[in-house]
This record gives structure tokens, sequence and C-alpha cells, in this order.
């Protein structure tokens, strides 16, 4: 027999429900406020009294009010309240979301390799560039090559001459 869901999405769900119908019912009362009111049922008093440019000209058309500043601050206010409550309500839906996934290290990355001395370290390359330039050792023994002091074998160089060049003058 299959497991019966409990009642928490139920639960869930009537409160999405409630959720929306409450801001179905801010949306109709912001919608209210901001539609434009009909001339034959606004005050006298509030209705704009037309100038003398106004007569010059009859048909040009304006605005003769402006919105009040209380409808836009409800509108403000109304998105803020929608945003906050839908960031709750998701919360409330989904609530392993935010824990599914461990955000520890599995592995521990190699330590900082730091360079602590760099002129020791210049200092130790270029003594030994200057061993290998300058003393003798093997390339491979077995063919018979040897490595000479770089200065002797410019000297050699000079008195043979590479081969497959012209000699120079002497």
């Amino acid at each position: 027999m299959a497991d019966r869901p409990s009642s928490n999405p139920r639960r869930l769900n009537r409160a999405l429900w409630r959720i929306l119908a409450l801001s179905g019912v801010l949306m109709l009362f912001v919608v209210k406020l901001l539609t434009p009111h009909d001339l034959a049922t606004t005050p006298p008093a509030i209705r704009a009294v037309p100038s003398e440019s106004d007569q010059a000209r009859p048909k040009t058309a304006y605005e003769p009010t402006d919105w009040s500043v209380a409808p836009v601050a409800l509108v403000y206010l109304g998105v803020l309240v929608l945003l906050v409550v839908c960031c709750f309500v998701l919360i409330a839906a989904y609530p392993h979301a935010m824990s599914d996934t461990s955000r520890t290290l599995r592995i521990t990355p190699p330590g900082p390799r730091l360079q602590t001395d760099p002129q020791g370290d210049l200092r130790a390359f270029r003594a030994d560039e200057e061993k290998r330039l300058n003393s003798y050792y093997w390339m491979d023994k077995q063919k018979g090559i040897v490595h000479i002091p770089i200065v002797q074998a410019m000297q050699k160089l000079a008195k043979s001459g590479a081969p497959g060049f012209p000699r120079g003058q002497q």
C-alpha cells in the first residue's frame, strides 16, 4: 500500500491560495485607485479652470490634473509586500531546497608554493648555470660526447671553423 501524503502540503496549498486571493484583492484596490475619474463625478472644486490661452486654442488637449502621491506609494508598498510574502511562501513551500547540497570541501587544496627568498633563488640558479657552462661533464658516455667549458668551445671553434661554413681569412 502506498504511503499517504501528509497534511502539510495541503496546508501549504491553502496558505498559497489565501495569499493569491489577498494579492488579487490588493491589486483590484490599486487599480480602482489608479483609474481616472470621470469629470461628471469630479467635484467642481477639483476641475481645471480653463485659462485665456485655452479659449484661444480650443482644440489643444492637455492633462488637467496630476496623480496624487498616495496611489503611487500604495503601488510601491504593495509590490514590496508582495515580494516579501513571495519569498516566505517559497521558503515554506520548499523547505529542503536550501540544504540539499553540502558546501563542505571534499578535497584539501595544496598549500601555496611561495617563493620566500627570490634573491637567493636567483643566485642559486645562476650559480648552477655558471657551473654547467664552465665545467666538464659527460653528455653521453656511451657515444663519447663530453661537455666542455664554453670559453674552450669558442676557442676550438674559432681555430677549426664550423663544418659547412667557409673559412675566414687569417
